[in-house]
């Protein structure tokens, strides 16, 4: 379940980086507080994407297409639908995962696990929470594709996952363009996000949990 919350979360695009330089101390403060500030005025925001799961052992990959909204403070529809329709849910302490077979409700307000994942969710989606040094140590860098940061877990709860976490911004770094999450095992979970809205209406009917 802890892996699954993780994987569906993800927002990852394969991304070669060549000739990336690590900012000063003094420029990923400004660059930071630059794209904190453009996550905190981003209200609301919808996009499609496309993910692949790349698998060391199996050799393989697993691709599926989807629809993504988010809205301050803490609501989030991420779903697929295809290869398969699954959603997840969340609105403030409450997830929701369903399938065409199932549906499960989940409160996190009273487990710590779950606490760390849905605010890992919501600072990856937002690119907010980079000034944060509680859950990583935080390295910005630039390369000929543009800025993005690298996030090592200090949690262990989520060290026991993955090794680093990649977020990329978009060339105005006013929104995450991709996110690359490397595991453990050395299995890669791989998303592009296309087609970003910023600040649009979305009808509240899409995060109920009830």
């Amino acid at each position: 379940m802890k892996r699954l919350f993780f994987i569906v979360l993800v927002v990852v695009f394969s991304l070669h980086v060549s000739g990336q330089t690590k900012l000063t101390a003094e420029q990923q403060k400004q660059l930071v507080e630059k794209i904190d500030k453009a996550a905190s005025a981003m209200k609301s925001m919808q996009c499609d994407f496309t993910q692949t799961k790349s698998m060391k052992l199996l050799k393989k990959e697993m691709k599926s297409n989807g629809v993504m909204y988010f809205k301050q403070p803490n609501k989030l529809r991420w779903q697929y639908t295809s290869p398969y329709d699954y959603t997840f849910i969340m609105n403030g302490d409450k997830v929701r995962i369903k399938s065409t077979k199932f549906t499960q409700d989940i409160n996190v307000q009273g487990n710590k696990i779950f606490r760390q994942i849905t605010n890992i969710i919501l600072n990856t989606v937002t690119g907010g929470g980079l000034k944060s040094s509680s859950d990583f140590t935080v390295e910005v860098y630039k390369s000929d594709k543009g800025y993005f940061a690298k996030l090592y877990p200090k949690k262990k709860e989520v060290k026991q996952i993955y090794n680093v976490i990649e977020i990329y911004f978009n060339s105005s770094l006013t929104m995450v363009s991709s996110v690359r999450m490397i595991e453990k095992t050395g299995d890669e979970t791989l998303v592009n996000l296309n087609n970003l809205k910023a600040n649009v209406a979305i009808n509240e009917k899409m995060f109920a949990v009830d």
